[in-house]
């Protein structure tokens, strides 16, 4: 009975104790600047012509160098899907660093998904958000 007992325990330890959860990355929008305070609050919706700053935070870092942003547009007139690429940018980033600040301006309403991508990994993003423009 006792190594039953010992042996649930050992397994309930090794699921509980021994695996770490991974806070994935995550994009914030915002029409002022991006602080600590910030970091939580959700804006989606954006005039047209404004500055949207763009922060691109990863609490447990960033696993590759190289990143790619990507903005696409819904759009019913394009053949891929009702996307279309509106901006595409490469750049590098310090991985010691767990916040990327940037901005961008839209002066076309639409609905627009923001994406980022590892250069090594261009199929899957790790983070994205959808948001309007009226």
């Amino acid at each position: 009975m006792k190594k039953i007992t010992l042996f649930f325990l050992f397994i309930s330890l090794i699921f509980f104790c021994g695996f770490k959860r991974y806070e994935k990355p995550y994009i914030i929008l915002s029409s002022g600047s991006i602080t600590s305070e910030n970091l939580k609050r959700i804006e989606r919706v954006f005039p047209t012509g404004q500055r949207i700053n763009i922060g691109l935070a990863a609490p447990d870092g960033f696993k590759d160098y190289g990143i790619r942003k990507q903005l696409s547009k819904q759009d019913d007139k394009t053949s891929n899907w009702g996307f279309s690429i509106i901006q595409s940018s490469d750049f590098y980033i310090d991985k010691t660093q767990n916040l990327y600040k940037d901005y961008i301006y839209i002066y076309r309403p639409g609905h627009y998904i923001l994406q980022f991508f590892y250069i090594n990994n261009k199929r899957y993003p790790f983070a994205h958000v959808e948001f309007k423009v009226i």
